[in-house]
């Protein structure tokens, strides 16, 4: 290319024209586009073990802004049907009243994806094993939230 430079911008590299040719246009941020968390970035793998006919509900508290990314899937699950995951977050109730979300519902073996919670309070998984084996489900998270005690 003549007249390119490799430029680096943020640690991102860009080949383009000579730096001193580039005009930028300011954009404004939009609302939700950043978001600078008060909690400490993590990853986990949680093995959540779920006997036949059991369930339990895996919980992470966020707080409003901050995002997680995710993927599950369950180990050793002959019918993929067997599983119901719900995706929800709540609030802490006050004088006996929260609010409540849900994000997904269905079966199926595995889900992958990511939140930024709309609100602050507990975010997690319903998980109900509708076979007659056991099965673990594999939870893999990152980004800013805490685990609570289950």
């Amino acid at each position: 290319m003549r007249n390119s430079t490799l430029a680096a911008i943020g640690g991102l590299a860009l080949i383009g024209i000579a730096a001193g040719q580039v005009q930028w246009n300011e954009l404004p941020l939009p609302d939700g586009v950043f978001h600078e968390s008060a909690a400490d970035y993590r990853t986990d793998i949680i093995d959540i073990p779920l006997e036949p006919f059991g369930e339990l509900e895996y919980k992470l508290a966020l707080s409003r802004g901050d995002s997680i990314v995710y993927r599950w899937h369950a180990v050793d699950l002959e019918n993929p049907e067997n599983l119901y995951a719900e995706f929800h977050g709540h609030t802490e109730p006050v004088g006996g009243v929260g609010d409540l979300m849900y994000y997904r519902k269905a079966t199926g073996g595995t889900e992958h994806g990511a939140l930024v919670a709309p609100f602050s309070g507990i975010h997690g998984w319903y998980l109900r094993n509708d076979g007659d084996q056991p099965i673990v489900v594999r939870l893999e998270v990152a980004g800013f939230y805490e685990l609570l005690a289950q």
